[in-house]
C-alpha cells in the first residue's frame, strides 16, 4: 500500500532523526536477497544503537541532503537498505561485516563514519576495532602493568632478606 504525502513527509523526519544521531552509516544494495535473508539483516537493528530500513531512494536523499551524509546522496541508486549505528561502530561494523561475508547477493554502496565517507574496505578496519568493554580491558591491563612491578620490585626486597636469614640459620644448625 503505497504511503501518502504526510506519511511520507514523516518517514523523511524519522530517517532524518537517525541520521543526524549517527556516528556511522552505510548503504547497500540488497537486490538478490530472499525474504529470509533480509529478515536475518533485520534482526542485527535489534542490537541497541542500530536502525535498519529499507527506504525509498527519492526520500533517502531528501533525509541526507539536511545531514553530514550529504556527500552519499549521489551513490544512491537501486534498491537500498540504510543502516546505521549511534554507539560502537566496531560492533556495528563486525556484525554488518559478517552479515555481508555470509550474503553474496548483498553489494556494500556506500560507509561513512562522523560524516566523513569511507573507503568500502575499510569496513574492515571499523571491524577490528574493540568492542568499548574490550578497549577499556585493554586499558585497564596497560594501567595496571607498571603498578604490579612496582609491587613485586618491593616485595622482594623484605623476600630476600627473610631468605637471607633463613639461610643464616640453616648453616649455623
Amino acid at each position: 500500500m503505497p504511503l501518502n504525502i504526510a506519511e511520507k513527509k514523516d518517514l523523511v523526519k524519522e530517517v532524518t532523526s537517525i541520521i543526524a544521531e549517527a556516528d556511522t552509516l552505510m548503504t547497500a544494495d540488497y537486490r538478490g536477497l530472499t525474504a529470509n535473508q533480509l529478515n536475518e539483516f533485520r534482526k542485527i537493528a535489534r542490537t541497541p544503537g542500530i536502525y535498519i530500513k529499507v527506504v525509498k531512494n527519492n526520500m533517502l536523499k531528501m533525509a541526507l541532503k539536511e545531514s553530514a551524509y550529504s556527500d552519499l546522496h549521489e551513490k544512491i541508486k537501486g534498491p537500498q537498505i540504510l543502516a546505521t549505528s549511534s554507539e560502537n561502530p566496531g560492533d556495528f561494523a563486525k556484525l554488518v561485516k559478517k552479515f555481508i561475508d555470509e550474503n553474496e547477493n548483498i553489494e556494500l554502496r556506500s560507509l561513512a563514519y562522523k560524516g566523513k565517507e569511507l573507503d568500502l574496505a575499510e569496513i574492515k578496519k571499523l571491524a577490528s576495532l574493540p568492542s568499548y568493554e574490550q578497549a577499556i580491558a585493554m586499558l585497564m591491563s596497560v594501567i595496571q602493568a607498571p603498578i604490579q612491578k612496582l609491587v613485586s620490585t618491593m616485595n622482594a626486597v623484605p623476600t630476600k632478606i627473610v631468605r637471607t636469614v633463613d639461610a643464616i640459620k640453616q648453616s649455623k644448625n
